[in-house]
């Protein structure tokens, strides 16, 4: 069953802007406010890109943030609040950036983003670095499963998972990125020549629409602020 979505695509340059923007509302807001307003902007945009279990999930961050701040901490003894108030408001500031770039990956392929930043004649060094991220994560999050699916075979207890799992994911993480690097090069990806892509990317109505919302509305709360 498809899900009934009002936009159902979105252009990697627009999530790159978006992220752009994200960046810039978390330096300049000043308080936990302003970063729950510059939330509420991208989970409506999580929400009408059909992203529902997404949406829900950073409303419920959200409303969790709140009522830490709100009602639980102001319970507690002192030398808690020194720390955890301070980090759940950084959390709170982060957030727009955490959804911003959830809707990018969401949205776009590993294909398309490292095509908009060609487009975009962003530095070489930086797209082959941005192409080895993107591509390692995946792998990293595949690993992983392998490595806890092997736990569960061999019935490891609980309290040993975690350096039965730390120790080969590190191994895991040292050779996928080596793997990685080098099928990149193997693709000619440091050729200097000027690089072509079969992905054909097009800014619509509904991109521009979206970025100028946003940016609008970020100014909005930052300067109301």
């Amino acid at each position: 069953m498809n899900k009934i979505t009002v936009i159902n695509h979105l252009d990697p340059r627009a999530g790159l802007w978006l992220l752009l923007m994200a960046n810039i509302g978390m330096f300049c807001q000043k308080t936990s406010e302003q970063g729950s307003m510059l939330s509420g902007i991208f989970l409506q945009l999580i929400l009408v890109h059909g992203l529902y279990k997404a949406a829900g999930k950073g409303i419920v961050l959200l409303v969790s943030f709140h009522l830490l701040l709100m009602y639980v901490f102001p319970q507690c003894p002192a030398w808690m609040n020194m720390v955890f108030p301070v980090l759940v408001n950084y959390s709170l500031r982060m957030l727009p950036c955490v959804l911003a770039g959830l809707l990018l990956l969401r949205t776009s392929s590993i294909q398309k983003m490292i095509a908009a930043m060609y487009t975009l004649h962003l530095p070489q060094g930086f797209i082959i670095a941005m192409s080895t991220t993107l591509r390692y994560f995946p792998a990293l999050k595949e690993e992983f499963v392998h490595i806890n699916a092997a736990m569960k075979l061999q019935n490891i207890s609980w309290a040993s998972r975690l350096e039965c799992t730390v120790v080969p994911l590190i191994m895991s993480a040292v050779n996928t990125s080596d793997e990685i690097a080098a099928a990149a090069v193997a693709r000619g990806i440091e050729n200097p020549g000027k690089k072509t892509s079969e992905i054909t990317l097009h800014m619509g109505i509904s991109d521009w629409l979206i970025m100028i919302l946003v940016t609008f509305g970020i100014l909005i709360v930052v300067i109301a602020g």
